[in-house]
C-alpha cells in the first residue's frame, strides 16, 4: 500500500507522519491571510454590536476573576499577613481598576486592529470611564509613596474601582468607529500615525468619553435604583425574575458579571442573580454526569457553563429547566435576605465567591451595597440544598414527565 502526495510515494510504514506533515504544510499555505482592520472593513451594525459586547465581556472577566477568586483564599490562608500575600492582593485588586483598559483592548482585538490602534482604543476607554480619577494636589502635599512633600501643585491619580462599565463599552465603540473613519478618509494618518493617533483619537475620544460619563452614570445608576426599588416592593417575585434572567444569561455569550457591574446590581438583586447562575449550574451538572466525561462535569462545576452553549442552543427547550430551577432557588434569596455586591452577582459557585460574600462582612463594602449577612447554616440550605432540590424538580418535570429533552441532549466535549 502506498500514499501519494505531490508525486512522491510513501511506504505504508512511514506514510502517516509524512502525510500529516504534508497536510499541515498545505493547510498553512492555503489558509486565508488574517483580515486586518482598515478603512475598507465593512462595519455592519449587528456584527459591530456583537464584537463590542464580546470584547467587553472578555475584558470584564480578565479584570474581575483573579481578584474575586483569590480574595478569600488570600484572606483565610494567612497569606494576607505576609508581604507576598499583601503584594499579590494589591496587584489582583489593581486588575479591577484596569477593567476599562482591558475592555478597550479586547474590543479592539475583536476587530483585528494593529497594535497601535489597540493601544489607542484601550487608552481612550481607560481614561474616560472613571476607574482612574485625578485631582490637583496643592503645593506641600505629602506623597504617601515617596514620603516627600511636593514642591509645586501636581495632578494626583487614584485608582478607584472598575469605573462605569457601560461608559467603557460606549467609548470603546466610539474609538473603534473614529479609528475606522481615520483609516478610511485620512489613510490612518500615514507615516505620522504613531504621533497623531494617540493624541487625536486617544486623547480626543477619551475627552468625549469623560464628558458623557456623568450622563451615562446617571442612567446606569437609575437602572440600578429601579431594580433595588422593585426588589424592596416585591422581593420574592423580583428575586425569582432576576434569578431566572441570570440563569439564561450565564448560558449565552453575554457576561453575567458585566451586566451586574453595568447596572450596579447589589443587595438582594445581586444575591438573586448569583442564585440564578447556581441553578443553571446544578441542572447542567445533573445531566452532564450521566452522559459526559468526568472532565466536562468538573469543568461545569468550576464555572464553564458557557461552554455548554452548543448543546443548549441546539435544543432551546432545555432552558425551561434552568428557568424553573432558578425561580425556585430565588425564593430563599428574598426570604433570608441573601445579598451580594455588583462584583459577585454573576459568579455563583465560581470560587465560592457569591456564597462567601453573602456570609462574610467585608469592611470595604459599604452598607448601602450590603447590610445583611447570613449564617453558615442558612448558606448551606440556600446555596446548596434548595438549588439541588430545585434542579431535580426541574429535571423530573421537563425530562421525565413532559419528556421535552433527555440527558443525551447535553452530551458535549469541552
Amino acid at each position: 500500500m502506498s500514499i501519494k502526495a505531490e508525486g512522491e510515494k510513501w511506504s505504508a510504514k512511514e506514510s502517516q507522519d509524512l502525510r500529516n506533515e504534508e497536510y499541515a504544510r498545505k493547510a498553512k499555505e492555503n489558509a486565508p491571510a488574517p483580515v486586518e482592520f482598515s478603512g475598507q472593513t465593512d462595519l455592519r451594525l449587528k456584527d459591530f454590536f456583537f464584537k463590542v459586547l464580546s470584547g467587553s465581556a472578555q475584558g470584564i472577566l480578565i479584570g474581575v476573576l483573579p481578584s474575586a477568586v483569590m480574595k478569600y483564599i488570600i484572606q483565610y490562608s494567612g497569606l494576607g499577613t505576609t508581604a507576598f500575600g499583601a503584594n499579590l492582593s494589591a496587584i489582583l485588586t489593581l486588575f479591577t481598576s484596569l477593567i476599562p483598559f482591558l475592555i478597550g483592548m479586547a474590543v479592539a482585538l475583536q476587530f483585528k486592529m494593529k497594535s497601535l490602534d489597540v493601544g489607542v482604543v484601550a487608552i481612550a476607554t481607560a481614561v474616560a470611564s472613571g476607574s482612574i480619577k485625578w485631582a490637583v494636589a496643592p503645593k506641600g502635599w505629602l506623597n504617601p509613596v515617596t514620603g516627600l512633600n511636593s514642591v509645586a501643585p501636581a495632578n494626583v491619580y487614584i485608582a478607584s474601582g472598575a469605573g462605569d462599565v457601560i461608559n467603557a463599552m460606549i467609548v470603546s465603540a466610539i474609538a473603534v468607529f473614529v479609528t475606522w473613519l481615520v483609516a478610511r478618509y485620512l489613510k490612518g494618518f500615514g507615516s505620522v500615525a504613531i504621533i497623531l493617533s494617540p493624541i487625536l483619537v486617544g486623547g480626543g475620544v477619551g475627552l468625549v468619553g469623560k464628558m458623557i460619563a456623568p450622563y451615562v452614570g446617571d442612567v446606569t445608576t437609575w437602572i440600578g435604583q429601579l431594580v433595588e426599588t422593585f426588589t424592596k416592593l416585591a422581593p420574592i417575585p423580583m428575586a425569582m425574575l432576576i434569578a431566572m434572567a441570570f440563569a439564561i444569561i450565564i448560558i449565552t455569550p453575554v457576561s453575567t458579571v458585566g451586566i451586574a457591574l453595568a447596572i450596579s446590581l447589589s443587595g438582594i438583586g445581586s444575591g438573586a442573580a448569583a442564585m440564578g447562575v447556581v441553578a443553571t449550574t446544578i441542572v447542567l451538572l445533573i445531566n452532564s454526569w450521566k452522559v459526559n466525561k468526568p472532565g466536562v462535569t468538573v469543568a461545569i462545576a468550576l464555572g464553564a457553563m458557557k461552554g455548554m452553549m452548543p448543546s443548549v442552543f441546539a435544543k432551546p427547550v432545555t432552558m425551561l429547566s434552568f428557568l424553573l430551577a432558578a425561580a425556585i432557588s430565588g425564593i430563599p434569596v428574598a426570604l433570608f435576605n441573601i445579598q451580594g455586591t455588583p462584583t459577585t452577582a454573576g459568579f455563583g459557585y465560581i470560587g465560592l465567591v457569591s456564597p462567601i460574600q453573602s456570609m462574610v462582612k467585608d469592611p470595604t463594602v459599604p452598607s448601602t451595597v450590603m447590610n445583611h449577612f447570613i449564617n453558615p447554616a442558612i448558606a448551606v440550605l440556600a446555596w446548596l440544598v434548595i438549588p439541588i432540590i430545585a434542579g431535580f424538580i426541574a429535571q423530573f418535570v421537563f425530562s421525565k414527565l413532559l419528556k421535552l429533552y433527555t440527558p443525551m441532549d447535553f452530551q458535549q466535549e469541552l
